[in-house]
């Protein structure tokens, strides 16, 4: 029986999708393994369901790679599963430290993080090269916006979890959003339906997943409703950019389908999506391509067919200890 053991950072509040990890290793017969996770928070609720678990330091703290590294060392690590953005900086910053360059294999590189990490220069690129995204402007050339413009939408333009963003209505907006967030982006407004898509593929770049959710609720920045739509448009369009960039393995993207059925590229999340429990679900079941990818090369056999228009709602849940 061959051992794989994972190594989640920055794991926190997944717990669904590290309960779907334990469900894909528990289905296949021929493998065993850990689940491992490292997080700086010690209240982390999937400390209580992940096999193994340490408090580590923060990521620019000069002490975090070593612990890092003592995980992987101790635990026999074949991959590290990175679930926030920081958490893929982290490791592309510290690239050359890591023995065995394939235990990254599942972090973007460099190029793609810095230009996918980046939304006015994701924006600028795509653009540039055909890709629907909104127009963008960062709050330096906001003068350069006409009435016509608007509405426009404010927010970081490096992070995630949809904090600090605003809806720009019209130039006294813009001036005061301008002045409070110097560093913001401030991109058309697209008024539309909003979709999140699940993404994998194999270690050749060869897409096998291209999911669409459409998020019908969302609360603090997290899907709380959503239902699978496999639009063929959408699909082809993120194929598009997926291949141009060179993905490798679980990624998501969002962007909004407008009234003309155009879809207008917005994000791109280089690990697993918050919602991507619901793909899995519905037959993406993206641990379980990990899994057999690390077995066997070929991540194929852990696919099989979506459950097109499916429905997941999310609540919340606690431990107690």
């Amino acid at each position: 029986m061959k051992e794989i053991n994972l190594l989640f950072l920055a794991p926190h509040w997944r717990v669904s999708l590290i309960d779907a990890f334990k469900g894909a290793l528990a289905s296949v017969s021929t493998l065993s393994g850990k689940l491992v996770g490292a997080d700086n928070d010690s209240f982390s609720p999937t400390f209580k369901i992940l096999n193994e678990a340490r408090v580590i330091p923060a990521f620019e703290h000069p002490e975090c790679l070593e612990a890092v590294l003592d995980l992987c060392r101790s635990h026999d690590i074949q991959a590290i599963i990175p679930l926030t953005n920081k958490a893929v900086e982290f490791l592309d910053a510290h690239r050359k430290q890591f023995p065995d360059p394939n235990i990254l294999r599942y972090v973007q590189n460099s190029k793609t993080i810095e230009l996918c990490h980046d939304k006015l220069k994701m924006a600028r690129t795509f653009a540039a090269s055909g890709i629907a995204v909104p127009h963008t402007l960062p709050a330096n050339e906001v003068d350069e916006v006409e009435e016509h413009d608007f509405p426009l939408i404010a927010k970081k333009r490096q992070g995630e979890g949809g904090k600090d963003i605003a809806i720009i209505e019209d130039e006294k907006d813009l001036h005061f959003y301008a002045s409070k967030y110097p560093q913001h982006i401030f991109q058309k407004f697209i008024d539309g339906r909003e979709f999140s898509i699940d993404w994998y593929s194999d270690q050749k770049g060869r897409p096998l997943l291209i999911v669409p959710r459409e998020r019908l609720a969302v609360r603090g920045g997290e899907v709380a409703v959503s239902r699978i739509h496999m639009d063929h448009e959408i699909i082809q369009s993120i194929k598009k950019t997926g291949m141009a960039l060179g993905l490798r393995g679980p990624c998501n993207l969002q962007g909004i389908l407008d009234a003309s059925e155009k879809f207008w590229l917005t994000d791109i999340n280089l690990r697993f999506g918050s919602g991507s429990v619901h793909t899995i679900a519905a037959g993406g079941n993206m641990p379980l391509m990990i899994y057999k990818e690390l077995e066997t090369g070929s991540p194929e056999s852990g696919l099989s067919a979506i459950k097109d228009h499916s429905v997941m709602t999310r609540f919340h849940n606690a431990f107690f200890y």
